[in-house]
């Protein structure tokens, strides 16, 4: 958010934004630590509110006093603190705020030109509220911030070419292109992480701009594409989409394949969040997107059946498990139980020669379940399902699709994910934690002579 470097200098001479900022502090530490205690959050705040109320005794009354950067910032930063805790009244109420404030000083874009930190911290609160609220974002979008790291074409030839081929019911498909496109730029800003020398700061200060506003274009661009697809959900649920013969109608294959568009938007934010961002997996701010990662992959795990326990369902025998025919295990169906499982591809069993098929959508189903899984939200005895144990159900949902895939040790799942998107430490450590809670069910299946090779972490 603050590539110039100018973010603390610029809080320690402004009251309401010092609170604030410490407010924010204390409540990312609380979520790191697990701590209930909320009495620095609290004092902080409190501080930081009346601060800013009397300041708006002074400022804003006319054009000879007109609303302070440093007040921007505070109320910018205590729409942060809400949406980050789950307090999602009392982030609104600052949000409308701080749109009434920004429109007095003419405007995000024209009234803070001079400054792209504050620009930049008013977008992240913007965003904030937006993605813990499921609320469209409020302010437009700022060009001065629209600079793009180059892309890598990793996502989107593959993803063509293996929509090409003939898809049937249990096989995964991409329709939406924009998700690629975005997915390609944030595979970019990860791989400039990755590479990015920590030692010389001085020098890589254009890079570190050109990070920055990519991550602006990206998370302006998801929050979009993700309030388009609630409206849509929205209007099919209210039986008010009418349906339109496409022009492609003599083309449709049925039954169709499963689509992972909103699938992919909503992994991609969340790991924008957690591992980009840095947020703690505990925050309350990531119910909402996990939420919706949840709905989104109501389709393909229910086609897969990624959610019944291993012993309601024959997966095929070890020997099958780790026997493949381009990365998809080939399981035949239990006998007289065809209902139970299906063959993933009729097109995959026609032919044993042909090349191995690409795993891309596949493998991104994986990583969407892994980045799932790396949500720690604590879990409250009043929660409805939704808000129950996110965790436990991605983890249960990966553990399964791992057993579907014959993936059963931890440098092939780890080789998958890196498939798609990789950030070194991050990914490493949230691995590390996710194969502590799989590794042992997933161990029995791999076989030495027959016999079940002993667990292994």
């Amino acid at each position: 958010m603050n590539p110039e470097g100018t973010w603390v200098q610029a809080l320690q001479l402004d009251k309401a934004a010092t609170h604030a900022f410490i407010a924010m502090i204390a409540a990312m530490h609380n979520s790191l630590a697990m701590w209930a205690d909320t009495s620095t959050i609290d004092f902080h705040r409190f501080q930081a509110v009346k601060s800013i109320n009397e300041r708006l005794n002074l400022e804003g009354k006319d054009d000879s006093k007109p609303i302070s950067d440093g007040l921007v910032v505070a109320v910018a930063l205590l729409v942060n603190i809400e949406a980050f805790i789950g307090s999602l009244a009392a982030a609104a109420a600052h949000m409308s705020g701080l749109k009434r404030m920004v429109d007095l000083r003419g405007g995000i874009v024209e009234g803070f030109q001079h400054s792209t930190v504050l620009q930049r911290s008013i977008s992240w609160a913007d965003y904030s509220y937006a993605t813990a609220a499921h609320k469209p974002v409020v302010f437009p979008f700022i060009p001065q911030l629209a600079s793009s790291l180059a892309l890598h074409d990793r996502f989107t030839s593959r993803s063509m070419l293996a929509n090409m081929e003939p898809l049937g019911y249990k096989d995964l498909t991409i329709q939406n292109r924009e998700a690629i496109e975005l997915f390609e730029l944030l595979y970019s800003i990860t791989e400039c992480i990755n590479s990015f020398d920590y030692a010389s700061l001085e020098s890589t200060y254009g890079q570190r701009i050109q990070v920055s506003d990519s991550i602006y274009m990206v998370e302006w661009r998801l929050c979009h594409l993700e309030e388009i697809s609630r409206s849509q959900h929205s209007w099919r649920r209210a039986g008010s989409v009418p349906l339109l013969t496409s022009i492609e109608e003599g083309e449709r294959r049925y039954p169709s394949p499963t689509d992972l568009s909103d699938v992919l938007l909503y992994a991609a934010h969340l790991f924008l969040h957690l591992a980009i961002r840095g947020q703690p997996p505990s925050a309350q701010r990531h119910r909402a997107l996990g939420e919706a990662l949840m709905s989104a992959l109501c389709d393909p795990i229910l086609t897969l059946d990624l959610l019944s326990q291993p012993q309601d369902k024959d997966y095929g025998s070890p020997e099958s498990q780790i026997s493949q025919s381009g990365g998809m295990s080939m399981q035949q169906p239990p006998p007289g139980n065809i209902s139970t499982y299906a063959p993933p591809s009729d097109l995959a069993q026609a032919s044993a020669s042909r090349l191995p098929k690409d795993e891309l959508h596949a493998n991104i189903l994986l990583w969407s379940l892994f980045i799932g899984s790396c949500i720690r939200i604590p879990v409250s005895p009043e929660s409805s399902i939704l808000q129950g144990d996110q965790h436990e159900f991605f983890v249960n949902a990966l553990k399964n699709y791992c057993r579907m895939r014959g993936i059963v040790e931890r440098e092939v799942l780890a080789a998958k994910l890196r498939d798609i998107m990789w950030l070194h430490s991050w990914c490493e450590h949230q691995l590390s934690l996710a194969w502590m809670e799989i590794g042992n069910d997933l161990r029995p299946w791999v076989t030495v002579g027959g016999q079940p090779r002993e667990c292994e972490r």
